[in-house]
């Protein structure tokens, strides 16, 4: 049994998504937190803005590389927010899903990489390195994203 004791309890789930298959990995992870004990707040990136991260000490990002490497429709205003407010956010610990298709390298995964790169530029702690999954997602894949979501919860235990 995991001891959790030390995380925090409210974890925000962010979506980019563009068809979404985004929206089904955050799903599952969002469920998975929550069996674990986490209040588990699931928001489209549409929704969000930069300083709502401050809020959290806890913050797993589920995001498609869109087209030619960009961020899906509804994550676009977001992340220009981001990275042009840059909010404190030395206190969070992340981690970030990516949801590409390898058949177009050299996109693979930038919309991913490129939210680590912001959110760490901003001060945030990566707690698991960036799960990638290729096409799909397969039921395989949304249970490796789950797996990895569980290694983030250990993580922000620590």
């Amino acid at each position: 049994m995991l001891d959790l004791r030390a995380a925090q309890p409210d974890v925000l789930v962010l979506v980019g998504t563009q068809t979404g298959n985004s929206e089904v990995v955050a799903d599952a992870i969002a469920d998975a937190l929550g069996d674990l004990g986490f209040a588990a707040h699931l928001l489209d990136m549409a929704e969000a803005y930069p300083e709502v991260l401050a809020d959290y000490r806890q913050v797993v990002a589920v995001t498609c590389t869109w087209s030619d490497g960009t961020f899906p429709d509804n994550a676009v205003d977001f992340v220009e927010a981001l990275d042009a407010v840059r909010p404190d956010l030395s206190g969070v610990r992340f981690g970030v899903c990516g949801l590409g298709d390898r058949d177009y390298d050299p996109y693979y995964q930038t919309a991913a990489m490129r939210l680590v790169g912001l959110l760490r530029a901003s001060g945030a702690t990566e707690a698991q390195p960036l799960h990638d999954i290729d096409g799909g997602p397969t039921a395989d894949d949304v249970a490796g994203a789950v797996a990895w979501a569980v290694r983030c919860a250990t993580a922000f235990a620590r």
